[in-house]
């Protein structure tokens, strides 16, 4: 029972401070900050736009941005590799302690099976020795006592994996959006307000539109007719 309540106190330790890192330090609104980065590219404000990502200087998205603001004058081969490294060396921490909480599930879960198991032999052990009319008192009561270790085991399991999943699926959304936006960023400060002026909602083409080569087929047709 000591070594699994060694294991709640540790995971608890982990879990907390990896909630609070990941969903009130690393992580941010990715849209958001997106928009406001691009408006200010676009108005040549550098500057201001290094600001807004010091607003949150610790978030995993804001630090991407700042780098490659800073470093925007560069060749775009440059650039590129400043981001790159800089994502490559951010992911790790999103990812720190991370492995320790999924051991100290399944670690818990074999205490709590291992001490049933010794909980168990003792009893047996136990029953061995005394009279036929206190048998059934201590074998039940020492079962009992054993399951009790397996149930421990699983009361700290089963949270540290739930947690584990959950955070799991937060780092790969975080990782997705640093991929996502940072390549947006790259691609606004290469090109400029021309990219984004060529997606509008408005200029995409779509079904109901009739391609140019058939306009132009079709304008051909009535001239000869």
């Amino acid at each position: 029972m000591y070594p699994i309540a060694a294991m709640l106190v540790l995971g608890s330790i982990i879990i907390v401070e990896r909630l609070y890192v990941i969903l009130f330090v690393y992580n941010t609104n990715s849209e958001q900050l997106m928009n406001k980065v691009r408006r200010l590219i676009l108005e040549n404000n550098i500057d201001e736009a290094i600001k807004i990502c010091n607003h949150r200087k610790d978030a995993a998205l804001n630090r991407i941005f700042k780098v490659a603001l800073l470093n925007a004058e560069r060749p775009y081969d440059e650039l590129q590799e400043h981001v790159e490294v800089s994502v490559l060396s951010f992911v790790p921490r999103l990812q720190r302690r991370m492995p320790y909480l999924f051991t100290i599930a399944n670690v818990a879960t074999l205490l709590g099976l291992l001490g049933t198991i010794i909980g168990l032999i003792q009893t047996f052990q136990a029953v061995g020795a005394v009279e036929g009319s206190q048998k059934q008192i201590l074998l039940s009561t020492g079962i009992s006592t054993a399951l009790n270790t397996t149930a421990f085991g699983l009361v700290v399991a089963i949270p540290c994996m739930l947690v584990y999943g959950y955070l799991f699926n937060r780092i790969n959304s975080i990782v997705d959006d640093i991929d996502h936006y940072s390549n947006q960023l790259l691609l606004l400060l290469r090109t400029g307000k021309d990219y984004f002026d060529h997606f509008k909602v408005e200029q995409n083409i779509t079904t109901s539109q009739t391609p140019k080569k058939m306009q132009t087929k079709n304008a051909g047709e009535s001239d000869v007719a």
